[in-house]
């Protein structure tokens, strides 16, 4: 894929690249917070900025879930990427810059979205 192996290429030699820019804007100041969605025995991470998620990852499932609106839209519309293409870029950059390994991202719809909200705020209200 093209677009990862110019990303690559960027990350090495230090240029500028416009999919790492907004990648690093969107994940700035990201948080990692360990959950319970749906397995009170499993392995289930939120990344959020504030009270907002923007990555679900299970784990055990090999589950990696992405905020259509606060993440996925950005490739598609500013970007013009392909659902494909924003997978295998979500997966190396998630990789690379959170040092964690994730399953292929998917976007997430709104039944799912509503739960990982909802057990976000509840992580949030815990550590208050």
């Amino acid at each position: 894929m093209k677009e990862i192996r110019d990303i690559k290429i960027d990350l090495l030699t230090g240029n500028k690249n416009p999919i790492v820019d907004l990648f690093n804007e969107i994940t700035k100041d990201i948080m990692i917070i360990k959950c319970d969605v749906y397995d009170k025995h499993g392995l289930e991470f939120i990344y959020s900025k504030g009270d907002q998620w923007i990555f679900y990852q299970d784990v055990k499932k090999d589950e990696f879930w992405c905020n259509y609106t606060k993440y996925w839209s950005f490739f598609e519309s500013n970007l013009r990427l392909e659902y494909q293409e924003i997978q295998a870029i979500t997966k190396y950059l998630v990789e690379e810059a959170l040092k964690r390994e994730v399953g292929t991202p998917i976007r997430l719809g709104k039944y799912h979205h509503h739960q990982v909200e909802e057990a976000l705020k509840r992580e949030i209200k815990q550590t208050e």
